[in-house]
């Protein structure tokens, strides 16, 4: 993503124990108990991204060139951070938990018989799916719930497509998200052919996958823009160049872009 923002690294604080410790007595809801400081930052990544996680707790481990495994190193040896990051994670689960359909799809048990309290809710399910790698199955579950797929939620960062995008839900979900009405040139965030490129562009860049065109083609499909242009002026052609996607920039040209 483009226009990161830097900031300051917090001071030292006085070391503390690499793992979260409750004693056997702890109570069973307690979300901390047996979980591992591993699993704590893991979850509180895919829920926020490094960028939120590092404006949410600004520690030099999530602000500069983050990582699971920086992240554990610090915060092994500084108590104080942890301490942060632990509370951040309580606050979060609990925040999951009063949500029923979120409950359901941790402990696996989503069915049409769980229900949720609002639309904003089966929102919040839905993106809290995208962010946290749900199977497909729950994630099209889901979608079926939805009345309005372009109403975005306070609580969400981003509309429910470019969430989708974001999070490289599967193809086949986005085409179904297009199919129940998303808009293809939602300029609400950043238009979602570009956001889509740009996410095929970090993918090469961090050596996860090949390029590939195929949420290009089902926005293109449903009537996106492929030259048009941001608020700044950036095409899908420059985000293209800038990465050196060369299948990306052959199915421009081919559009027409």
């Amino acid at each position: 993503m483009v226009d990161r923002e830097d900031k300051t690294a917090s001071a030292e604080a006085p070391a503390a124990p690499s793992t979260i410790n409750r004693s056997s007595s702890a109570a069973p809801r307690d979300p901390l108990h047996g979980v591992t400081l591993e699993r704590v930052v893991t979850h509180l990544q895919a829920e926020y991204g490094w960028e939120e996680l590092a404006r949410r707790i600004p520690v030099k481990c999530f602000q500069s060139n983050p990582s699971v495994t920086s992240s554990l190193k610090l915060l092994r040896k500084e108590g104080w951070a942890r301490e942060q990051v632990e509370g951040e994670y309580v606050r979060l689960v609990q925040r999951e938990n009063a949500n029923p359909l979120i409950e359901a799809l941790k402990a696996g048990t989503l069915t049409g018989e769980v229900q949720a309290p609002s639309q904003t809710k089966t929102h919040e399910a839905l993106g809290w799916a995208l962010r946290h790698g749900a199977a497909e199955s729950d994630l099209l579950a889901l979608l079926g719930r939805i009345h309005d797929v372009n109403f975005w939620p306070g609580t969400s960062t981003l509309p429910l497509l470019n969430l989708a995008i974001d999070r490289d839900a599967p193809p086949t979900f986005v085409r179904a998200l297009l199919q129940a009405g998303a808009l293809p040139d939602d300029p609400r965030y950043w238009l979602p052919l570009l956001h889509s490129v740009d996410v095929e562009g970090q993918a090469y860049k961090e050596g996860r996958r090949a390029p590939r065109t195929d949420v290009l083609d089902l926005l293109v499909a449903r009537g996106a823009k492929p030259g048009q242009a941001d608020r700044r002026g950036v095409t899908a052609r420059e985000i293209a160049q800038a990465y050196g996607l060369r299948v990306v920039l052959n199915r421009l040209e081919q559009l027409g872009a």
